[in-house]
């Protein structure tokens, strides 16, 4: 059985509730069975030196030492076990001085130890105590010799030589053991409070990252809310547009058409509502399920439904399709996303008497569209600003429309979900031109 373990055996489990206690238990059960140890050492000293009082309370020393850790077993407060600890050897050192010479015993000196053994077993209130305690019978034994009065000397003085030097020498090892025992119980105690320091710090850390994720998540809350606030204005505006036309007399007979357009445009809306609520996990999306999606009857459907917006600030959507192939890898409602997006602001930030550029070709494998308006443009030194999150730049909208600085963000978030890339094509002399490429399903006919 392991020291640590035996120590344990004899401490009752109130002890290991308080850290502290706990430290002041261990230390006086151990000091308990070392002094026994280091006790019975000096029974067979006394009986050397023929010292009959020296034998009878070493005697009682190592039994008391061992039967004091039984009391640590009961609730007993540490500090009382511990004052009876100092107790009993104190008095085996002062009755044992006493018949021993006094101030001229070997153990005499002995008396140093009793306040290092209470400051280190017990408190330094203890200590204090019985420091004075120490004091007073070191100063009486210097008294009694000043006046004469000679001390009994009960031990075979035709060995007192040998007496002083064993006697004296084991006061040296005592004062090494509770030099040492003191050292280990700082160093365990420094060590503990390391280890707290580190859980403190590793706690710090946790309560700090548990912050900054709560606050990203209530940002992305917030986000989200901005997403279906911004991009549910849009469909909202064009079915509004349409609701329009088909109350106007000049599109009689067109009704079914225009139900059709309302149709689709709130089946987005709805659809919209679904994805971006299903970003809004704990671990966003990160892929997609891809289909082919025919991106030139996306821009067309785009086209009839956002005309009627166009046609009120007189704007002008002219689609040029060079391309070969326009079905991409992809998901419609992201593709329809992206570039009603991107329309919706090229006519938001259009004057009137403009006209909005559609072209759409191939590059290799990918669909290459550009979306171009002739309003004021991107400074150069906005540029880096352009597809973050709530960025407003200069330029502002040309028909009092509300803009929340989302729209680009969310177009370069779907672009990259659906593996493209999108960019801003500079030094234009005027207006904006936007690319967006995106992976085609399979690579372009070359005819």
């Amino acid at each position: 059985m392991q020291l640590s373990h035996l120590v344990d055996f004899f401490l009752h489990p109130v002890y290991f509730e308080q850290p502290d206690q706990l430290r002041k238990g261990r230390l006086f059960v151990r000091g308990c069975l070392l002094t026994s140890l280091f006790s019975t050492s000096y029974v067979w000293l006394s009986v050397l030196f023929e010292y009959q009082k020296g034998v009878y309370f070493m005697v009682m020393n190592v039994v008391g030492f061992l039967l004091l850790p039984l009391l640590a077993k009961t609730r007993l407060p540490i500090a009382l076990l511990g004052n009876l600890y100092v107790t009993l050897g104190a008095t085996a050192v002062l009755v044992l001085t006493y018949f021993s010479g006094g101030i001229w015993s070997a153990i005499y000196p002995w008396i140093v130890s009793i306040p290092l053994l209470a400051l280190l077993v017990v408190n330094k209130f203890s200590g204090a105590v019985w420091g004075g305690i120490a004091l007073a019978c070191m100063v009486y034994f210097g008294v009694l010799d000043m006046r004469g009065i000679a001390l009994p000397v009960e031990y075979n003085v035709e060995m007192k030589t040998w007496w002083f030097t064993t006697i004296l020498t084991g006061l040296l090892l005592i004062i090494l053991f509770v030099g040492f025992v003191f050292e280990v119980v700082q160093t365990g105690a420094l060590r503990e409070l390391e280890s707290k320091n580190a859980k403190l710090e590793e706690q710090k850390t946790t309560i700090a990252s548990q912050s900054e994720a709560l606050e990203k998540l209530i940002e992305e809350k917030d986000y989200i809310i901005r997403i279906l606030a911004h991009d549910l204005r849009n469909p909202l505006s064009n079915i509004d547009g349409l609701a329009d036309m088909m109350e106007s007399k000049r599109y009689v007979g067109q009704e079914d058409e225009f139900l059709g357009m309302v149709k689709r445009t709130a089946n987005n809306a709805l659809h919209l509502i679904e994805r971006v609520l299903e970003m809004d996990k704990a671990d966003q999306r990160e892929s997609i399920d891809m289909d082919p999606v025919d991106v030139a009857e996306v821009l067309q459907e785009l086209i009839e439904s956002i005309n009627e917006t166009a046609r009120r600030k007189d704007i002008a959507i002219k689609l040029n399709n060079a391309a070969r192939s326009t079905s991409v890898v992809g998901e419609r409602v992201y593709v329809l996303q992206i570039f009603e997006n991107l329309l919706s602001n090229a006519i938001k930030f259009s004057k009137g008497g403009t006209k909005v550029s559609i072209t759409v070709a191939n590059t290799n494998s990918s669909l290459m569209v550009k979306v171009a308006d002739e309003g004021p443009g991107v400074r150069p030194e906005e540029e880096d600003r352009l597809f973050k999150k709530f960025s407003k730049l200069s330029s502002r909208p040309t028909g009092e429309e509300s803009s929340a600085g989302l729209g680009l963000s969310l177009v370069k978030r779907y672009v990259e979900l659906l593996g493209g890339k999108i960019w801003h094509e500079g030094g234009a002399a005027i207006g904006a031109t936007f690319a967006v490429e995106l992976p085609l399903t399979g690579r372009p006919d070359r005819g």
